[in-house]
């Protein structure tokens, strides 16, 4: 028995460094793996560092593009909505997706109601350059055209294709600007060429004609001082001489249409004048149906103005409204104060001015009236206009006429 005991003894002593070798070797692995591990997670730490850097530098870049673009953004709106010019933007299908405020003003649709609908139903029939670019795929086209209403606009439009990067159409825009003021500019330096063409040929004119003019008068005064007081031709010397003062006369206007006088502005009493010319108006016509009036607050009463060029004016002022009324109606001579003057206003209830003739009212020559000279009007407006003023015609067929001017407050 004890022989058995001291065996297995023996044996355990024996088992046990082999063991301890085993437990030592899986130690030693154990910290091999762990160091391995510790390394492994030092340099996932420095990795996610690195990464974490590179993050937070690409966050700050982007976040520098997102304030680029949004300053470039703003800055390309303000732009925008800054340029008077209408900017219509739409995709390929036509639907709108950029409407600047100057359209908001042109075409009177609001930009929330434009937005997202098709061009067709916010421009209708001004749409049509927008239709042929997206339906033909054109690069460009150009047109000026008139667009109708109470008062008349002259619109320049261009409408062309929108692509991207690489080329390809993404949509088209119509840009729109308004020419009225542009037009307008245009034809008031044509009227002037014209009118310092005409005076500069009109002042030849009437010193050339006055003088055998004056020689026609003379000739047929001796003939009628030659004849006897019941000569059956004594009416026709008469009628030659009352032809040539009348021919003197126009001449005389013409000279004044040419070369006026510079006005001797002054304080002027507007309603003790245009009382004066309706009182001479009157004498004139004293049964005539028409009736005058005079409405001149005491506000409005006060002109700077030469007095006797102003009496001119409104002489032929109401003279035309008198023989625009055809019959019984009324003229009125009124005023207001204005905020760039005063205002004065000479209407009629007549017969109005044709729209064809309305726009060459102001041109010397130009009469619808019987016997006209067409030179009543043009004189008006030119010496208005050497009081800083012009002459200004608003008219309806069967209403009657205004004709006004704005004067300098005294």
């Amino acid at each position: 028995m004890r022989g058995n005991t001291l065996g297995v003894a023996e044996q355990n002593v024996q088992t046990r460094p082999a063991e301890l070798q085993a437990l030592e070797d899986a130690f030693a692995q154990f910290c091999q793996q762990t160091a391995q591990l510790r390394s492994a997670y030092e340099g996932l730490k420095a990795e996610a560092e690195r990464i974490n850097l590179e993050l937070e530098a690409a966050n700050r870049q982007l976040q520098r593009n997102v304030r680029e673009l949004d300053e470039a953004y703003n800055f390309q709106r303000s732009i925008l909505e800054s340029i008077p010019s209408a900017v219509v933007v739409t995709d390929l299908e036509g639907n709108i997706n950029t409407y600047n405020a100057a359209a908001e003003r042109m075409w009177g649709v609001a930009r929330d109601r434009a937005l997202g609908r098709g061009f067709s139903e916010v421009l209708g029939p001004h749409g049509d350059l927008l239709a042929g670019v997206l339906a033909g795929r054109c690069r460009r086209e150009s047109v000026r055209r008139e667009l109708g209403g109470k008062q008349s606009r002259a619109i320049s439009s261009t409408a062309c294709l929108v692509e991207d990067s690489e080329g390809r159409p993404i949509g088209a825009v119509q840009v729109d600007r308004d020419m009225t003021k542009l037009c307008e500019l245009e034809s008031q330096l044509r009227h002037h060429e014209k009118l310092a063409d005409l005076g500069r040929m009109a002042a030849g004119l009437a010193h050339e004609i006055r003088k055998p003019l004056n020689g026609i008068k003379g000739f047929a005064s001796l003939l009628e001082r030659k004849m006897d007081a019941g000569a059956t031709d004594r009416r026709y010397v008469g009628n030659i001489m009352g032809a040539a003062d009348r021919l003197n006369a126009m001449l005389g206007r013409l000279l004044d249409f040419a070369r006026p006088d510079e006005p001797r502005l002054a304080r002027c009493d507007l309603r003790a004048e245009a009382e004066q010319v309706v009182e001479f108006v009157r004498a004139e016509q004293p049964h005539g149906p028409a009736e005058l009036a005079v409405d001149v607050p005491e506000q409005a009463r006060w002109v700077c103005a030469d007095a006797d060029k102003l009496k001119q004016v409104l002489l032929n002022l109401v003279k035309n409204g008198v023989e625009a009324l055809e019959g019984e109606g009324e003229v009125r001579v009124s005023a207001r104060l204005a905020a760039d003057g005063v205002r004065v206003q000479v209407c009629d209830t007549g017969t109005g001015i044709p729209p064809h003739d309305l726009a060459r009212v102001l041109e010397p020559f130009y009469s619808s009236k019987r016997g006209g000279t067409g030179l009543g009007l043009p004189i008006a407006d030119r010496i208005l206009q050497l009081h800083g003023s012009r002459l200004e015609v608003e008219s309806r067929l069967g209403e009657g006429t205004s004709m006004a001017f704005v004067l300098r407050a005294a």
